[in-house]
């Protein structure tokens, strides 16, 4: 049995040394290895064993050596560039990458393959038919997201305009066959928008350039038409971590608002779980229902799988809605209302022990009273944590002046007393060469100078978030001083 110490020295059990050295390219191609000894010289074997020297001869009419290593792996190229093409479509491949793939650029792992393939009887493999790299359009599963799809009509737009490093134009729309996006920085129509790819900058009829792309759930919540002010998508996420929500929960959500939660929670429970949402306005109702809808016609128009449709709108004050969730157990509850611990009664007992109920309050004072209502209605329910989410956007960006060169990065002083080359360069020597044509080339890494900042205007409070656990309390003994009985 051999036993594999090394790339390049093989042992036999039992005997001391290597019996012989080969690379890994000799083990994969099947030729066969003829020892030979040594002539006599100056090394002598240790501890009396032979010295043999291996030559390697073709053996073409001869099975492989090692028929059960796999010889394809050494068939492909090593190229990281050459692999990663085979992964692409065509169309998109550069004339460059086809003109090294077509001249055969690795000339030797190509031929290595060649004679594998032949002492193994396999036909060879043609660029782009490998099974293992290329992947297969036919077998595309179902619920594959095309974020990469060209734009058609029903899908929404986020067009953005940034002038420097600071965002003055942004806006969402839904892209129809007959409109047109205009601005004070320009227009532009629909029929030009459809079919292109998104992430794509297109110009205006005034010469700025806007870029297009699909809205994340993020951006959607952020600048979809508002009722209500609306949970921020930082204390959303913030709240989905305290109430712990996996796919297939049913939560409850008192307070509809514009509809972000719901988004948010639709998809943490997935299509297995639900949401059920109350609201004791219908205005505001009717705005979630409709920013929901929204979203959803958007999904389905972009993915092959449509988004779940798994929220039940239900417009009734939670305090008289026993009747329509008494069947229903939650595994969460948030609250986005303004006097939770009215609600807390009513839900408390539909709530799995061990649940967590998180409350999203605008004032510290709405904090009080709802730890004064838990405390005075002695309700299962205590307070883990109070947390305010604080959230900065910074500015980092290369130094770039008015006329858009970027800024010559500034020499550090030095002594002129101690330093007596520095007296040797002339006064009115250019140290940047670059700052006066910025086009000419682009600087090395590292002599660019950055500026690097909080932005001058901040996203402010927001809210209080409140996490609370439902226990159950422990069992009360007639005397306390009296010892436990075991």
């Amino acid at each position: 049995m051999w036993c594999v110490r090394s790339a390049y020295r093989l042992h036999l059990p039992g005997v001391r040394g290597p019996l012989f050295e080969v690379g890994w390219g000799h083990l994969f191609q099947g030729q066969s290895f003829v020892s030979t000894p040594d002539p006599p010289g100056d090394h002598a074997p240790p501890h009396g064993t032979d010295n043999m020297k291996i030559s390697t001869q073709r053996a073409d009419n001869e099975t492989p050596r090692f028929p059960g290593l796999p010889a394809r792996i050494w068939r492909r190229s090593l190229s990281p560039l050459d692999r990663v093409s085979h992964m692409v479509s065509p169309e998109f491949i550069s004339p460059e990458i086809q003109a090294l793939r077509s001249a055969g650029v690795n000339q030797e792992d190509m031929q290595i393959g060649h004679s594998a393939t032949l002492n193994s009887g396999e036909p060879p493999d043609t660029p782009g038919q490998d099974s293992d790299l290329q992947p297969s359009l036919d077998n595309e599963p179902e619920w594959l997201d095309p974020q990469g799809a060209p734009f058609k009509s029903g899908d929404l737009i986020v067009s953005e305009f940034k002038k420097r490093h600071y965002t003055e134009f942004k806006k969402m729309f839904l892209l129809k066959p007959s409109g047109k996006l205009t601005s004070n920085w320009g227009a532009i129509s629909h029929a030009d928008i459809e079919g292109k790819l998104p992430g794509q900058k297109f110009r205006t009829s005034t010469g700025f350039e806007l870029l297009l792309k699909r809205p994340t759930l993020d951006e959607y919540v952020t600048m979809m038409k508002r009722g209500p002010t609306i949970s921020y998508p930082k204390d959303i996420a913030a709240m989905l971590m305290m109430m712990d929500i996996n796919p297939g929960d049913t939560v409850l959500e008192a307070g509809s608002g514009s509809g972000g939660m719901s988004l948010f929670l639709s998809r943490a429970v997935g299509s297995e779980g639900r949401v059920y949402s109350f609201d004791v306005r219908a205005d505001h109702q009717a705005i979630a229902k409709n920013n929901f809808q929204r979203w959803m016609n958007a999904w389905t128009n972009r993915c092959r799988k449509p988004w779940p449709d798994n929220v039940s709108f239900i417009n009734k004050d939670i305090t008289n809605a026993l009747s329509d969730i008494k069947s229903v157990t939650f595994d969460a509850v948030a609250l986005d209302m303004l006097n939770p611990q009215v609600a807390l009664p009513v839900i408390l007992q539909n709530l799995k022990q061990g649940a967590v109920c998180a409350a999203y309050l605008a004032n510290i004072t709405q904090v009080i009273d709802l730890l004064e209502g838990i405390r005075s209605c002695q309700l299962f329910l205590v307070c883990e944590k109070i947390v305010e989410v604080s959230y900065k956007d910074w500015l980092v960006a290369p130094s770039v002046r008015k006329d858009g060169s970027i800024s010559p990065r500034v020499e550090p002083e030095k002594n002129i007393e101690s330093d007596p080359e520095y007296l040797e360069q002339p006064e009115n020597e250019e140290s940047d060469s670059d700052a006066q044509n910025p086009s000419v080339e682009i600087k090395p890494f590292g002599q660019v100078p950055y500026i690097a900042r909080p932005l001058p205007w901040q996203t402010g409070h927001t809210a209080f978030l409140v996490q609370l656990r439902k226990f159950k309390p422990a069992l009360k003994y007639s005397d306390p001083e009296k010892p436990r009985s075991i």
